[in-house]
């Protein structure tokens, strides 16, 4: 007479099985499941944004520039924008622009060094230039043609909560006479220290 043979369960075995057909389920409803249909508005709006592949960023030395090319990094990051900084240096009509102007430039060139540090927290590519022109805005839209950038990211300034004094001309011109996109930021002065934003614009 053969014996019975009883199959002894094991614990861990069903266990381990429980969790394969888990983890299985859950990848067939992660392969098989529709994800919902994203509105054409949305689709555009996110393809301009990913389309900014170079960013320039003027910048001055004050609190609300530097808060423009933190701006500028923010935007870009998902795609890996290029933040291209530029320092403007106006040159007065009594000077030739080939004018060495040893001060402005030392201050430039720090100017950089801190927009520049900014950018690579970000982990983004970067460049910098000191750009000699008579306006600033002159020297902005240039420098923007010249490096063909997709957007410019600019800060005009600061005032208190609800202060409409207007854009200074620069940020006007630029506004104007584009042919990238312009985003401008104006920092309430509530949010930035008011013993660091003096010493800042000195």
């Amino acid at each position: 007479m053969t014996p019975t043979i009883t199959p002894t369960l094991n614990l861990i075995g069903i266990f381990l099985a429980i969790i394969f057909v888990a983890v299985l389920a859950l990848l067939f409803f992660w392969m098989f499941r529709v994800p919902p249909k994203v509105p054409r508005e949305v689709a555009v709006v996110r393809r301009s944004v990913a389309a900014m592949q170079r960013i320039m960023v003027p910048v001055s030395g004050r609190i609300a520039s530097e808060r423009a090319v933190e701006l500028a990094c923010r935007l870009g990051e998902a795609q890996k924008a290029e933040i291209i900084l530029a320092y403007i240096l106006e040159v007065p009509f009594t000077l030739s622009l080939g004018a060495p102007m040893a001060a402005e430039e030392a201050r430039g060139q720090e100017v950089l060094r801190t927009a520049r540090f900014i950018v690579e927290q970000h982990g983004l590519p970067v460049k910098t230039k000191i750009i000699p022109h008579r306006y600033v805005w002159g020297g902005i839209l240039h420098l923007a043609r010249e490096e063909m950038v997709d957007a410019i990211v600019m800060n005009v300034g600061t005032g208190r909560p609800g202060e409409a004094d207007g854009m200074g001309r620069t940020a006007q011109e630029v506004l104007k006479r584009a042919e990238c996109e312009v985003i401008l930021d104006k920092v309430p002065a509530s949010i930035v220290p008011s013993d660091l934003l003096k010493e800042k614009e000195r």
